[in-house]
């Protein structure tokens, strides 16, 4: 058996083909299904439930995202069989997940090619860098060979520290950039000062420990190469003996590695001990334990964070260096006693005691565990879609753009434009045979998962009319011809919904809005996605470089049908009329729901204190936050390591956010606080700098002086051009180049009432009048009026 691994380990063909069925299985259903947005998937060889990191993300998830899909798949041990369902549900839950997570080794997971969508997360089950791992090993006993393919296509993992990433990227063969120091999920409660006594009050009651007697915790690691391979030498210490030395006033417990047998079985009769093997989880076993005995275990670490004595017993430390050795000398890791000989183990516990030296050793290793690990971990990683190229969620204040121009081919797209036509009023004609009732129905194109726009809005319908039903569909339209037939199915979801629905809520151009022929009884309302009129946009720019073509746009009859369109303010009805191509009187002014959460002072202080939280270099700072705009070719007309550093030399820290189809790495000298939002990082800015780009109008709303630094902007009027005029009609100067910029902002040529002003003109915001939500309400009560049924003439439908 030994032999067969052996080859197994040095074949890459043969590592592959093991799980073939599960690979095949995966790339089939990547092939023919969509990611789903907020599915998040456990994957476990080791544990059968939620327990340890698992269990700590799987309730902040619930808690950051309610709606969220969580799906555990988990088997004991390596040893125990793999359902058979298994070869149908693992390829299909993980092909369709967001987010995969991991805490250990997981061999079936390698030879999968993830989809660019998906993220694979390691959230490796131990803290520190103790034991050298996974490709540290090379040319060591259990090492991988060169032909492994184990952890390498994983997308994150997560560490305790800055300081061991370059650890962990070795050891999982990965760029130290998909390595992250944002903390060890279960982790955190070592932080709570309640739940340790709690947990140290439960442990005593369980095992009939008095209150008044010390706990010594025996918690070593295993010996081998790995689960199938473990071993133990459970004869190192007298147990009877090590008892009686310590006499009454000490109760010792032994807690053995999961992979080996606890010493209730390998050593039946065991005196003057017990046994907690059988606590799958050591944490509560460390909050009650007054003196922590390990080897080379990584409790050493969580245990460092309680401030308590830790003695090392090393019988074996020359030959299990040789075997496994350690990322670094192992006297770095000893901030305790060290034994060799177990006759010396009960004087050495009686005299341990907590040193100074274990802070420096906790910065060292321990530095990003604060309490907060499994909140940043959800927030930055598990619930933040993957950037692929393409968009996953719009930008703030921002629309999607892509490349529209059609240049070959046009007598076959305008086939299949109409095609589509008439293919989805057959569809839909026998659909509205069925009763309407009192429902909305929001569709978007325009994001992966549901804007808070849709979330929003939803409460405030619910508000109300509770009678009246809402639902969202969102889903992105996805590349490739495969992908498309997935898609094709959505729509005929989309297509029953309109059908039962009375009012059709949508913030782009939507097929299901203009191709098909709806009768009175169906109010279409665009909220469009993008605060203002800046750049032009829809039918203003056809034939345009970023626009549609003119005869393709008439085909998909493009911003056609609507009742109603709603615009930030006064001031944007007329562009928005023209841009939707729609009567201006069927223009309301009614900002988006997006400056509700701007305005409300709670949500500010809670989103600001967020931010600060996980970017706590930012708390105190004067902060410049710049958002170039969206260009085709994925480029920055600034320099933005050049910025940062001119910002810095006039005490200016600077958060560049890029558009989400642009994921530029701009390098160490550029902070982009990962995890948050243009919108949500504007909560934080002095200072708003842009080219282009319309999150201008959300900065506005927040009253943040702007600055608008456009070196190309004579070229750019030329290819795209603006409702508005550029050079007289913006909040803040027009710079050309850095030391403009930067003699601008000393000048403090940006202010606060510029930008007051301009928000004023362009965003009419309606009075608070005791209400946090005057936009979503202003909004919900033109849905909920049209949920009533009444027939209607002039909609300007053909």
């Amino acid at each position: 058996m030994s032999f067969l691994r052996s080859v197994l380990r040095r074949s890459r063909i043969l590592q592959r083909w093991r799980f073939g069925p599960y690979s095949i299985a995966y790339q089939v259903v990547s092939k023919l299904t969509r990611v789903r947005p907020d599915r998040v998937v456990f994957l476990s060889d080791s544990r059968a439930d939620y327990t340890g990191n698992f269990r700590f993300l799987r309730e902040e998830i619930a808690r950051q995202s309610p709606d969220a899909e969580i799906i555990g798949l988990f088997k004991r041990s390596m040893r125990a069989r793999r359902p058979i369902r298994d070869i149908l549900r693992l390829p299909w839950y993980t092909a369709t997940a967001q987010t995969i997570v991991l805490d250990d080794f997981y061999p079936l997971i390698y030879p999968f090619r993830i989809r660019p969508e998906t993220r694979l997360l390691q959230v490796w089950h131990a803290a520190g860098a103790f034991k050298r791992v996974g490709y540290s090993r090379e040319g060591l006993p259990g090492g991988p060979t060169p032909g492994s393919i184990i952890h390498r296509n994983y997308t994150d993992a997560t560490v305790s520290s800055e300081a061991i990433r370059p650890n962990y990227a070795e050891a999982f063969g990965i760029p130290e950039s998909r390595v992250k120091a944002l903390g060890v999920p279960r982790t955190d409660i070592f932080f709570d000062e309640q739940a340790v006594a709690q947990a140290n009050r439960e442990v005593r009651a369980r095992y009939g420990i008095g209150d008044d007697t010390r706990i010594a915790l025996y918690a070593p690691t295993f010996r081998g190469n790995g689960q199938l391979t473990a071993t133990f030498d459970y004869d190192a210490i007298d147990w009877k003996a090590l008892a009686g030395e310590l006499g009454d006033g000490w109760a010792v417990m032994v807690k053995m590695h999961p992979f080996v047998s606890p010493l209730a079985v390998a050593r039946p009769g065991t005196e003057g001990v017990i046994d907690v093997t059988a606590d799958r989880e050591i944490t509560r076993l460390l909050m009650a334990a007054d003196v922590l005995i390990t080897d080379y275990s990584s409790t050493i670490f969580e245990y460092a964070l309680l401030r308590r004595p830790i003695v090392f017993f090393c019988p074996d430390l020359e030959q299990y260096t040789a075997d496994r050795d350690f990322y670094y000398p192992f006297a770095d890791y000893v901030t305790g006693p060290l034994v060799t000989d177990g006759a010396d183990l009960a004087d050495a516990i009686r005299h341990a005691h907590h040193g100074a030296d274990q802070e420096a050793f906790l910065q060292r290793f321990m530095g990003a565990c604060d309490g907060h690990s499994t909140e940043r971990i959800t927030r930055e990683l598990i619930l933040n879609p993957r950037s692929t190229g393409r968009p996953e969620a719009a930008a703030p204040g921002g629309s999607a753009p892509a490349p529209t121009r059609v240049e070959n081919a046009m007598g076959l797209r305008l086939i299949v434009a109409h095609a589509a036509r008439i293919g989805l009023n057959v569809a839909y004609a026998p659909l509205r045979l069925l009763p309407r009732r009192r429902k909305v129905v929001m569709i978007s194109r325009e994001h992966e998962s549901v804007p808070d726009d849709f979330v929003d809005l939803k409460a405030a319908i619910t508000r109300a009319d509770p009678s009246v039903e809402v639902v969202t569909l969102v889903r992105m339209v996805p590349p490739g011809a495969l992908a498309k037939v997935g898609y094709a199915f959505h729509m005929l979801t989309q297509l029953y919904h309109v059908a039962t629905s009375r009012v059709l809520v949508i913030d782009t151009y939507a097929m299901v809005a203009s191709l098909l022929r709806h009768g009175p009884e169906l109010t279409v309302i665009q909220i469009w996605h993008a605060l203002g009129a800046f750049k032009k946009f829809g039918l203003s720019i056809l034939d345009h470089d970023e626009g549609r073509d003119r005869r393709l746009a008439k085909a998909m009859r493009m911003h056609q049908g609507y009742d109603l369109v709603l615009a930030s303010g006064e001031s944007a009805r007329a562009p928005f009329a023209e841009a939707l191509g729609t009567p201006i009187d069927n223009v309301i002014a009614a900002p988006l729901p997006r400056v509700d959460r701007l305005l409300d002072p709670q949500r500010r202080e809670q989103t600001r204190e967020r931010i600060f939280d996980i970017h706590p270099h930012l708390r105190g700072a004067r902060v410049a936050v710049f958002a170039p705009t969206f260009r085709l070719d994925g480029t920055v007309t600034v320099d933005a390591t050049a910025l940062a550093r001119a910002l810095d030399q006039a005490d200016i820290h600077l958060v560049v956010k890029v558009h989400p189809l642009m994921p530029i790495d701009f390098g160490p000298e550029v902070d982009t606080a990962p995890g948050f939002t243009t919108q949500e990082l504007l909560q934080v800015a002095d200072l708003f700098i842009t080219d282009y780009s319309s999150a201008l109008y959300e900065a506005a709303v927040l009253s943040i002086p702007c600055y608008f630094l456009a070196p190309d902007l004579d070229a750019y009027i030329a290819s795209r051009d603006f409702y508005l005029d550029y050079r007289r009609d913006l909040p803040g100067p027009i710079l050309r180049d850095l030391d403009a910029l930067i003699a601008a902002i000393e000048a403090g040529e940006g202010t606060h009432e510029r930008s007051v002003a301009f928000a004023q003109h362009w965003v009419g915001t309606p009075p608070m009048d005791g209400s946090t939500t005057p936009c979503a309400d202003a909004i919900a009560q033109l849905a909920v009026a049209a949920v009533r049924p009444r027939p209607r003439s002039g909609t300007g439908r053909d």
